[in-house]
Order: C-alpha cells, then sequence, then structure tokens
C-alpha cells in the first residue's frame, strides 16, 4: 500500500503529538498531519489530500459526531474513524448511524495503536479500492461520452464544443477549452469551452512562445507536441501568470494536451481540475487518448469539408457549361448529370424510373446511340450525333463524345462525356453549304459570261493582227491575257480552295519547267533555270495539279514585279533541308512589306490582282508546309517552302 495521510483531531495537543509519533515509528507508511479542532479539520481537509480522519468525540465548540456530519457534507466517501475514551453504545451507534467507518475506543499501550493503525489501513484499502473503480467507471464513462460525441458530430465547431461540454461535467473537472494557436502573434486563441469560466479566458492571456505567458502546460503542450501538467497551480512557479485567476474559480491543477494528427496540430485542449495532483499517469494517458480520438475526428471532418467543397466545386463548375456533362454505368444507365442535361431534357416520368440513356432519344435515333455506347464500351472512346429529345418531345441536334471510365485499378465504372448543342453549327454548315452552291454557281457564271466575249476578243485579235500591226494591239492582247488570268484565278478560289486531292511524286524540276512555259511569254526575255542539277532531281509528295498552279503564280508574281527580262531560280535550300527556294533579281519585296504579300489584293504592280500570292499561301497551308518571303541571293526576293515530304 502507498503512503497513507491521516488527519487526526483531538483536542489533546500533547495526545496527539504521542499518538502522531507512535503512528509513525511504527507504521512507516503514516504520514500523520494534527489538528485540535473541528473548525480547524475542516480547513485542513479542504486544502490538503487527506486518506482518513481521526476524530475524539468530545471536543469544545464541536463534537467528534458534528465534525463527522461536515465532513459527510463535502466528502461522503472519505474514510472516518471515531478514536474516543468517553465513548459508549448510543455514541458508537450516533456515529455509525451519522457515516462514520470505524469505531473505536482509546486504552493504555502500544497495541491500541496497533488495532487503529489496522482499522486506519484497512478503511483506507476499501476506500482507495472503492474510489479506483469508481475512477474506472468515470474513464469508462468519459471516454465513450467523448467517442459517441465524435461520432455523432457533423461538424469541427461542434466537436469542440461538446468535449469541452463534457469533460467539464465530469468530476473532478471544473473547466475545459479547446484552442489555436496564431501563427502571427504566438497567441493561444480560444475557439470553444465549457465548465466554471466567469470570463477567465477573457482576463488571461496564453502563448506557446518562450515568454512567461508561455510556460505553463498550454504553452509547452504546443512547443513540444506532449501533454502538459501544473499539479499544484498554487505552488507551481510556471503557473504563476494566472494563478490568482484560477485559484479564485477553484482551479487546483491543470493539464494541456496538444490535438496532433498525422503530425498536423489542430489545436490544444486544456482541462482544469478541482483537485490538486488530480492529473497522475493514468489521467495523463486517459487524456492522451482522448486528444488523439479528437484529433483524428478533426482531420476526418476536415478532410470530409474539404472534400465537401471539392465536389460542390466541381459540381458548380459542371452545371455551369453549356454542355451537357453525364456519367453511364456500364449497363448505360445515368448515374450522374448537370443541370444542362436536366434543362434540356425536362422532367420524364419515364425516364426518371428508368434512366437508361437511351430514352432521351427519339426511336429512330435509340439504335445509334445504343451501338454508340457499345463501341465507346469495346474501343474506349467514340462520337456520336443524335437528336435529344426535350420533355414537351422537341428535337435537338447534340454531339456526343463517350469514354471509357475506371478506376484507379483499370476497372471499368461506366462511361463520361459530354454533348454539345450543334443546332447552330448545322445551320452555319447549311448556309455554308448554300453559300458554297452560290459561289460555284457565280464562278460558272463568270467562266461562262466572260470568258464566251473574251474568247470573240482573242479571236478578233489574232485576225487584226494579221492584217495590221500596232503597240495598240500588243496592249490589248496584254489585257485579255490578264483577264484569262484574273479568271482562272477566280476559279481556283471559288471551287478548288484549300482542297488537296491524292499526293504523288513530283519532280521540282520537271514541275518547275512546265510551270514556267505556261507563266512565261517565250517572247519575253525572262529567264528561268533550275539551279539543282548537283544533287540530281528533287522529289516531294504533292498534289501535282495543285503544286503546278502555286508554282504559276510564283513565276507570274516574278514576272509582273520584277520585269520581262527577270531571272528566277529554283533550287534546293541545302542539302539536308526537304524545302526548295525560288528566287528573283528585281527590286525586291521591303522588309516591313514582307508580311503582307500573302494577303488578298495586295499587289504593288499595276497590272497585278492582288491574288496569286494568297493562292500560292493557301496551296502551301494545304499541304502543311510553311512559305516565307525573303531577299534572295541575286538581289531580289526570295521564297521558300520547308516542311515538304521528299522521296529518297
Amino acid at each position: 500500500m502507498s503512503r497513507i495521510t491521516v488527519l487526526h483531531v483531538d483536542d489533546e495537543p500533547d495526545f496527539l503529538d504521542v499518538a502522531a509519533e507512535l503512528l509513525e515509528q511504527r507504521f512507516s507508511d503514516f504520514n500523520v498531519i494534527t489538528e485540535t479542532s473541528g473548525t480547524e479539520a475542516l480547513e485542513r481537509l479542504a486544502a490538503s489530500d487527506v486518506d482518513c480522519i481521526v476524530s475524539d468525540y468530545r471536543m469544545p465548540g464541536q463534537d467528534g459526531i458534528e465534525l463527522l456530519e461536515a465532513v459527510r457534507e463535502k466528502y461522503p466517501d472519505v474514510p472516518f474513524i471515531l478514536f474516543t475514551g468517553e465513548g459508549n453504545e448510543a455514541v458508537a451507534s450516533d456515529a455509525i448511524a451519522a457515516g462514520a467507518t470505524d469505531y473505536l475506543r482509546k486504552g493504555h499501550g502500544t497495541e491500541r495503536y496497533e488495532l487503529l493503525a489496522n482499522r486506519i489501513e484497512n478503511a483506507v484499502d476499501q476506500y482507495r479500492t472503492s474510489q479506483q473503480a469508481a475512477e474506472l467507471e468515470r474513464v469508462r464513462t468519459l471516454a465513450s461520452s467523448v467517442d459517441q460525441a465524435l461520432i455523432r458530430a457533423d461538424s469541427i465547431a461542434e466537436i469542440k464544443t461538446r468535449v469541452c461540454e463534457i469533460i467539464s461535467e465530469s468530476d473532478p473537472y471544473l473547466f475545459a477549452w479547446i484552442g489555436e494557436r496564431d501563427p502571427t502573434t504566438d497567441r493561444i486563441e480560444p475557439c470553444a469551452y465549457a465548465g466554471v469560466e466567469e470570463s477567465y479566458l477573457e482576463n488571461i492571456t496564453v502563448t506557446a512562445d518562450d515568454s512567461p505567458t508561455g510556460q505553463g502546460p498550454a504553452g509547452t503542450a504546443i512547443r513540444e507536441r506532449r501533454i502538459a501538467a501544473s499539479q499544484n497551480i498554487r505552488n507551481d512557479p510556471e503557473f504563476e501568470a494566472w494563478r490568482d485567476e484560477a485559484l479564485e474559480r477553484g482551479y487546483k491543477s491543470c493539464a494541456a494536451v496538444p490535438l496532433e494528427y498525422d503530425g498536423t496540430l489542430y489545436g490544444l485542449l486544456s482541462v482544469y481540475s478541482s483537485r490538486s495532483f488530480a492529473f497522475c499517469e493514468s489521467e495523463q494517458a486517459l487524456l492522451s487518448e482522448l486528444g488523439d480520438n479528437i484529433s483524428h475526428a478533426v482531420h476526418s471532418l476536415k478532410i470530409r469539408d474539404e472534400l465537401r467543397a471539392e465536389r460542390t466545386f466541381i459540381d458548380q463548375a459542371l452545371d455551369s457549361l453549356a454542355d451537357i456533362f453525364y456519367v453511364l454505368d456500364p449497363e448505360g444507365r445515368i448515374q450522374r448529370c448537370n443541370e444542362q442535361f436536366t434543362t434540356v431534357a425536362g422532367d420524364n416520368k419515364e425516364q426518371s424510373t428508368n434512366p437508361d440513356a437511351v430514352t432521351f432519344f427519339p426511336a429512330d435515333e435509340q439504335d445509334a446511340v445504343a451501338s454508340a455506347i457499345k463501341e465507346a464500351l469495346t474501343t474506349g472512346q467514340t462520337t456520336v450525333e443524335a437528336d435529344l429529345l426535350t420533355g414537351d418531345g422537341k428535337r435537338i441536334p447534340y454531339e456526343f463524345t463517350v469514354g471509357r471510365l475506371t478506376d484507379q485499378d483499370g476497372n471499368l465504372r461506366g462511361l463520361v462525356g459530354t454533348g454539345r448543342n450543334i443546332s447552330e453549327r448545322n445551320k452555319r454548315e447549311r448556309e455554308l453549304e448554300d453559300q458554297k452552291e452560290q459561289l460555284e454557281q457565280f464562278a460558272a457564271t463568270v467562266s461562262h459570261d466572260l470568258r464566251n466575249p473574251l474568247n470573240v476578243i482573242s479571236g478578233r485579235l489574232d485576225l487584226v493582227q494579221e492584217e495590221c500591226t500596232t503597240e495598240h494591239l500588243d496592249v490589248i492582247e496584254t489585257a485579255t491575257d490578264r483577264m484569262e488570268r484574273i479568271i482562272e484565278d477566280l476559279l481556283w478560289l471559288t471551287r478548288k480552295q484549300r482542297e488537296i486531292g491524292s499526293q504523288e511524286p513530283v519532280a521540282i524540276e520537271t514541275a518547275a519547267e512546265a510551270a514556267w512555259n505556261i507563266a512565261a511569254d517565250p517572247i519575253d526575255e525572262a529567264e528561268m533555270y533550275c539551279d539543282c542539277e548537283g544533287d540530281g532531281q528533287m522529289l516531294i509528295r504533292a498534289d501535282v495539279d495543285q503544286f503546278q498552279h502555286l508554282l504559276e503564280n510564283l513565276f507570274r508574281n516574278a514576272i509582273d514585279h520584277a520585269g520581262l527580262d527577270v531571272t528566277v531560280v529554283v533550287g534546293k535550300i541545302s542539302s539536308d533541308s526537304a524545302g526548295f527556294y525560288i528566287e528573283d533579281d528585281g527590286p525586291g519585296i521591303p522588309a516591313e512589306e514582307r508580311e503582307k504579300v500573302f494577303k488578298p489584293g495586295y499587289s504593288s504592280s499595276e497590272s497585278g490582282t492582288g491574288i496569286g500570292l494568297n493562292i500560292a499561301k493557301r496551296v502551301v497551308e494545304a499541304h502543311g508546309w510553311d512559305i516565307r518571303v525573303t531577299e534572295s541571293s541575286i538581289g531580289g526576293t526570295r521564297f521558300e517552302i520547308t516542311g515538304l515530304e521528299t522521296i529518297e
């Protein structure tokens, strides 16, 4: 048995001294403290932890029975032995009735003190056993109540409030609060509390630094991440900053527990007891376990709140889409969709009870939709265009993209996709198709209505030139040739545009000679030669007709802007480059103008149409090549075409 503190009360000081000496000498486990009156005994009892009270019966002012009754009002379980020399059966009966643990008459000889010691040991042993059982039940009840509160709490604030309420309502605790460290000020700011408080937290400052307000249990627990306790507030020098406020409210000891989970500090739990030395090893173990449970619960709710916030954000983002978003299970049933889907599809009872995706489409579209779902499940993704039925039975054209949805282990969860209203796109496509038809009709009209009179002019011009010679006829011939080129360019723009047909091997030198024969007049002094004989023919893959048209336009551009005596060179850019160039010895193009030359209608020549280079750029881009204009090595303009697919 551990050391026993005995409060011996008797109005005879000499007797007290003798009794205390005999008990302590013969029984080393005893610590005897003495008082000569009931009033003094009650004061000592309030200030000290006592295991057993031994009291005389007949004392002035307050006898032993009256003292017993006063003790039982505040300390119902503390062992109380009435030890008197003037007692009788009536006194013994009254003592037992008042709640005395035992009754013993004084006597001569040391054997009476041995008997008293035995009675004290038995009473304290029973008392401590009872206290341990009650303490165990208290601990179980407290832990269970806190765990239930943690399970039922729906928010972190509720967890903190309920924990403080439950702990403060459990004897011997008076007050509990939970705070969080402010990283800016290093103060521990309360966020929940319960119990005997009376503005305690408003009147004190608690920090986690090395200042005097950070030396108590709370600051130590935060800094060292461990439970810290002040077992005797009255005498603890590290509790000086808050001692008066604490004692005024009956706090005699205090413990602080860091609320930490997986390295993250979520706060601090501080608990105050009405008893000194209340936080023994087992009590600290209990609080540490409660702290771990609270931290885990706070962490779980924090993660849950973050997931809820993230899900809310995702839902809001999906609902803000103008497109439809949907998730299907492997059977093709709708598991999730955004508000846009509901807005378009409306509220259909059949669809609500049987959310099969195909039921949202007209009967003539359902087979195509079902096939698309099957294809996405098989291949991983697909796209399908189908009319979606609105709530009032209208049809809206949509383009749906569908992809497989799997979990982190690769197991099939279903399909996910979007649907886009293509009503406007279809409308634009129809309008473009109409415009294309109108343009082609216009081109046919131009070709017929302009070429017929142009052919008449050319024919008459030939006849006139046979009969006479004049420079005016040369001007007319040039004008008719220009009109023919304009008609050809317009027809290309309206009919062929950027469409590229099958691509075949093309020798650049051969194609250049053919294009030059068309673009240049044999009677002119213009010359073209290829600078690639040393490397042999350069073979590329291209649409033959379009490539021919590209070369013709570049050659005509050189003749129009550099003059009829221009020299044009066609060559390979370098031995390791998939590209060729066309350059001339004309005046060139200023650097600030080079980005403009490919724009429709741009021309620096009075005879130019401003269409040829734009056509050249379209042909190049349609093949996936690049074209740029720079200064030639012979002083004029140089066009470089790169990115070609060459053939070895």
